[in-house]
């Protein structure tokens, strides 16, 4: 009767080498970390990206302040303009820090309510 090699059981490959389950397990914690990563940078350029804006909207409004202030004669429009030629609108740099969007004048007297007031 011939011998015939005993068939690999589980436990001699596991121990020769790393089994296809322990590699799959290893690739998906290296791309879940690699996702991490990226997202970790998106973000940090992003919030870098709004610090940034958010200092140039107070540079100009510090830029606006001074021109009316040291300059004879000056007016808002005036000032806005030689700070920031591109954006001639001196309620877009004023209200530059504000999220909200300013309302237009006719909305603003529309939601005025009467007020009374007696005194006893």
């Amino acid at each position: 009767m011939p011998l015939q090699p005993a068939p690999p059981s589980r436990l001699s490959t596991g121990s020769a080498g790393w089994s296809r389950d322990r590699w799959f397990r290893v690739a998906l914690v290296a791309l879940a970390a690699a996702q991490l990563g990226a997202f970790w940078l998106l973000c940090s350029q992003q919030v870098r990206k709004a610090e940034m804006r958010d200092m140039s909207l107070e540079v100009r409004r510090v830029a606006v302040a001074d021109c009316l202030q040291y300059i004879p004669r000056a007016t808002l429009n005036g000032c806005v303009r030689r700070v920031d030629p591109l954006r001639p609108d001196a309620n877009a740099v004023l209200n530059a820090g504000d999220k909200r969007a300013p309302a237009p004048a006719g909305e603003a007297m529309s939601s005025a309510a009467a007020v009374s007031v007696s005194y006893h």
